[in-house]
């Protein structure tokens, strides 16, 4: 949520932000926004003005008090009728309010999509990063990349994912008798190269000093308003029947561990001393995907159920970009430690996610079996949009009034990706997996054998 304030001091600022971020703009209706706050500030004034006239009956009574009891009522019933208006107003107004969008950063890219975005580095092992002069918008560096997989040896044709998948481990069919569509058992090697995943990224985390949490997975619709991914992504997310529990408040799926982590700090005043305050949880999380059905259909590209490692920091307004480039550092940490090929994009105003980002950059892995740069990670710094709505406060050093927090969020590993793109920059002519050797300590083996899948299945 945005300062209202800012809303009635610059409406231009804000009508240039929806128009960037591709908002509709009859749900974000400035002018309409503005009608009814000037209404909703007259009533208040009106109500005001009757508790004012209110305070004075006791005067009267003491005079005449059958006049201060027939005011009184008139009173009563005038500002009940006032009440009564200021909340169907005001309804109106918190409906319009909830979706505007971030105020951008000054640098977010103009665009309505993906092709749009702007590449900010590409990394190559054993090459590093390419020259600037070989960057550009949307898929510009895919002529400088591999055709074939950089850790495979000899030349042959990189399959996809999707058929490599099923020989290591990753079992769609048997999860489609158990759960339906866009489910997945991963087990044996390749559960092991998840763990390690896990292992190697919380490990640099908490040498950095973030604190792990193990967080609700089932939240209540005010978590996930709080962190905007209510009302605009209502669409992507499981509700759950409560009905036959102690407390039946509708209850929703995380899909990512972020709502949760930024829950436990809302309507919480903080000290300034102890920010910035740095978490990290690794949860399962689900998505409806709804929009996606036909797409990416085979494989666990795009899946209900799916784990991740979220980072998470509440801080203040001057911190929030020091730690949105921190958390594009241990994205690239990670890639480099698995020893992928990967770019990091400045994502334009109609790619960046939900109305929370003030600016959004996403961590992309080559993919050599599909010929294609992959989402694997995202990083978000949402200023104080997200404290707002939670009521996240900190009391400066200082003194003077409490002031809102500043929340950045960053899907540090999307498991199931980074599995796949391991799959496909590890491949070799066989059909085997090579170990990345940063996970080998975990899954004790350097090549991954193909696997016959069970008997009977698929066919």
């Amino acid at each position: 949520m945005i300062d209202v304030k800012q809303i009635r001091q610059n409406p231009d600022q804000l009508r240039q932000a929806i128009a960037l971020r591709g908002v509709d703009s009859k749900l974000a209706d400035v002018d309409r926004f503005l009608e009814l706050d000037a209404i909703r500030r007259e009533l208040q004034q009106e109500i005001d003005g009757l508790n004012a006239g209110k305070k004075e009956l006791a005067q009267l009574g003491r005079s005449d008090p059958d006049a201060a009891r027939a005011k009184g009522q008139e009173l009563r019933e005038k500002g009940k009728q006032l009440e009564t208006t200021l909340g169907e107003v005001g309804d109106q107004w918190q409906q319009i309010l909830d979706w505007f969008p971030n105020f951008p950063h000054d640098g977010m890219p103009e665009g309505a999509g993906e092709e749009e975005n702007v590449e900010e580095g590409v990394w190559l092992p054993g090459t590093g990063y390419l020259p600037t002069d070989q960057l550009g918008t949307g898929d510009h560096s895919t002529a400088h990349m591999p055709a074939r997989p950089l850790h495979g040896e000899g030349d042959f044709e990189p399959k996809p994912h999707h058929e490599l998948s099923p020989t290591m481990g990753v079992d769609t069919l048997q999860a489609s008798q158990v759960s339906g569509s866009r489910f997945a058992y991963l087990k044996g090697d390749v559960a092991l190269l998840q763990y390690g995943l896990q292992q190697l990224l919380a490990n640099e985390l908490i040498g950095r000093g973030y604190e792990m949490m193990v967080p609700p997975l089932l939240v209540r619709e005010r978590t996930l308003y709080g962190t905007s991914h209510f009302p605009e992504g209502r669409d992507q997310v499981y509700a759950i029947e409560t009905t036959n529990v102690e407390d039946a408040t509708q209850l929703f799926l995380v899909g990512s561990s972020e709502p949760s982590n930024f829950s436990y700090f809302m309507d919480r005043t903080l000290q300034e001393t102890e920010l910035p305050v740095k978490v990290f949880a690794f949860t399962t999380c689900f998505r409806s995907e709804a929009g996606s059905w036909g797409k990416d259909v085979r494989g666990i590209k795009r899946v209900h159920q799916f784990d991740k490692m979220e980072m998470n920091s509440v801080c203040t307004p001057e911190q929030s970009e020091e730690i949105y480039q921190e958390f594009g550092q241990i994205n690239e940490w990670l890639l480099q430690q698995l020893q992928l090929p990967y770019r990091m994009v400045d994502k334009c105003g109609g790619d960046a996610g939900y109305l929370a980002s003030h600016r959004q950059r996403d961590g992309e892995v080559w993919m050599p079996g599909t010929g294609e740069f992959m989402e694997v990670m995202t990083d978000t710094n949402t200023t104080d949009y997200q404290a707002r709505r939670m009521n996240i406060r900190y009391r400066p050093n200082g003194g003077g009034g409490l002031r809102y927090c500043h929340t950045v969020n960053d899907t540090g590993c999307a498991m199931g990706r980074m599995i796949i793109a391991i799959m496909e920059n590890y491949q070799q002519a066989d059909g085997s997996i090579r170990v990345p050797e940063a996970l080998r300590p975990v899954v004790r083996k350097e090549i991954l054998e193909p696997q016959a899948e069970p008997a009977g299945k698929g066919k």
